[in-house]
């Protein structure tokens, strides 16, 4: 005790009392939105409000000073952020003989319970974990639905989800996959979920006229997008041969785009591989400048996707086609993929659809893959959590876009945080061990990153020609990961996402 004078400790009690209050705070202002979740997701819905109130603020250097006097330095708090400050000023109090300025033993959810609720709701999405307590999702390619076997040898390599990508294949195949799935459970004795991803209003380019069926865009040259009833062209059919008067044009699908995107605004093409700056935008056409791309040129091609990281957007997550496909197989699968949701109005929505269909013990995932949907995660969690279970989808491939690849990782780190803190789980997701399911062979990084995706509660694997391989591979990581560690020590700055609406 020589070495740490009372006054050190008698020091953090005020800071400590001070964000307990402010945590408190929080969670009584977003009261009404805590009354309106589900029974069994009150406490997480608390806890997370608790959680933000907390990260509102800087605690880095409050965190040092605890490590530095032997206490917790709340770096793992997410699933029981009250708690863990009272548990700090008990020890406090009884230390210093200090009068307790807040009432201690207030909070509902401790270590233990944070715990126990966050693998309930787990195993409520997706249902039992395997003995070495690993869950993989793997992305059905086409072949799945004439080869039963290759879903039998997924089930036998590892996987406990099977993912059913709408925007893919026609429901017949759907169908057909889901009934080989029922066909392998039975042979092998093992369950497996399915996982339904809706396409939503997916932006893509259109057609382009002639053989070759792409663009060859270079930074600096214009591109012009036009409404979705044309045919893009290169540009070098033109009479006059000044491209940048006669620049290459492509289609875009999404109509509202002509309406809401402004000049000064980013746009990405083909996951970030073509980046421009929008130049101007009239009623049938957005006049697009090329800042980034491949030396020598990129090449863009039909049916590639279209980042809007800066414009937004109102049109709903749910299109009529997807109204379609949730009609058909919500009473086929367990949970169905949310994709570019940007507001509770777009979770709610799900969520009557499924009632209005007497589905609404389907699961909901939310696939945060836009910047709204990112910064506005909180109230997205707190609105499905109306309706539970519910889980989410870090898309980490159109987040990279949307938020900048430099982001990433800071990004997908607040994404686990916050659904820790609110008992969440969460799916690591978009090229997991790519490079071996293609072709065979994994990258150094790839092993990696397929190692940290331990820390979430499910991984996906996308499909390749070697995907029983690297399912059976991840398997085999994510086993040896388990048996080392489950989440990290965070450092906690001041996150801009907390700040509550």
């Amino acid at each position: 005790m020589s070495d740490f004078p009372m006054q050190s400790y008698q020091a953090l009690i005020e800071p400590l009392e001070e964000l307990h209050q402010h945590a408190s705070r929080l969670a009584e202002v977003h009261s009404q939105d805590i009354a309106t979740v589900a029974d069994s997701a009150r406490d997480s819905a608390t806890n997370l409000l608790h959680y933000l109130g907390m990260r509102q603020h800087d605690l880095r250097n409050l965190q040092k000073q605890l490590a530095r006097l032997g206490l917790s330095s709340l770096g793992r708090m997410e699933g029981h952020a009250i708690d863990s400050i009272e548990r700090i000023l008990s020890i406090l109090y009884q230390l210093t003989g200090s009068t307790p300025n807040v009432t201690l033993g207030s909070a509902s959810v401790d270590l233990d319970a944070g715990e126990r609720l966050l693998r309930a709701h787990t195993i409520d999405l997706f249902g039992e974990p395997s003995e070495e307590n690993i869950r993989i999702m793997v992305t059905m390619p086409s072949e799945a639905s004439q080869d039963k076997s290759l879903i039998e040898r997924l089930v036998l390599a590892g996987m406990q989800t099977m993912r059913i990508n709408c925007a893919h294949d026609e429901p017949d195949d759907w169908l057909k996959m889901i009934a080989f799935l029922r066909e392998a459970e039975s042979k092998t004795g093992r369950r497996c979920r399915i996982y339904a991803d809706l396409a939503g209003p997916k932006i893509r380019t259109g057609m382009i006229q002639g053989k070759k069926k792409f663009l060859r865009l270079k930074t600096g040259e214009h591109l012009f997008l036009t409404r979705p009833n044309t045919v893009g062209h290169s540009g070098s059919d033109s009479k006059k041969k000044d491209h940048e008067s006669h620049p290459p044009s492509i289609p875009c699908t999404f109509l509202e785009a002509f309406e809401t995107a402004k000049p000064g605004e980013r746009i990405f093409f083909d996951d970030g591989r073509i980046g421009g700056i929008i130049q101007a935008v009239s009623q049938d056409r957005i006049d697009v400048k090329i800042t980034s791309a491949k030396e020598g040129g990129a090449k863009l091609r039909e049916e590639k996707g279209i980042n809007f990281p800066d414009t937004n957007f109102t049109i709903p997550a749910l299109t009529d086609k997807d109204l379609e496909n949730l009609k058909l197989l919500c009473h086929h699968v367990d949970m169905f993929g949310l994709s570019f949701v940007r507001s509770p109005e777009d979770v709610q929505g799900l969520i009557e659809q499924l009632g209005l269909n007497s589905a609404s013990d389907v699961g909901v995932v939310l696939k945060i893959e836009t910047r709204q949907a990112f910064e506005k995660l909180p109230m997205l969690l707190l609105s499905a959590m109306k309706s539970p279970p519910v889980g989410v989808m870090v898309a980490r491939g159109d987040l990279a876009v949307e938020l900048g690849f430099d982001r990433l990782a800071e990004v997908q780190e607040e994404i686990l945080w916050l659904c820790e803190a609110a008992h969440v789980p969460v799916i690591w997701a978009t090229q997991v061990l790519e490079t071996l399911a293609k072709k065979g062979l994994p990258s150094r990084a790839e092993v990696t990153d397929a190692a940290m995706s331990g820390r979430a509660e499910c991984v996906m694997l996308n499909k390749g020609p070697h995907i029983v391989e690297a399912t059976q591979f991840l398997a085999n990581i994510l086993t040896r990961m388990g048996a080392h560690h489950t989440k990290k020590r965070s450092m906690l700055r001041k996150l801009k996402i907390s700040e509550m609406e």
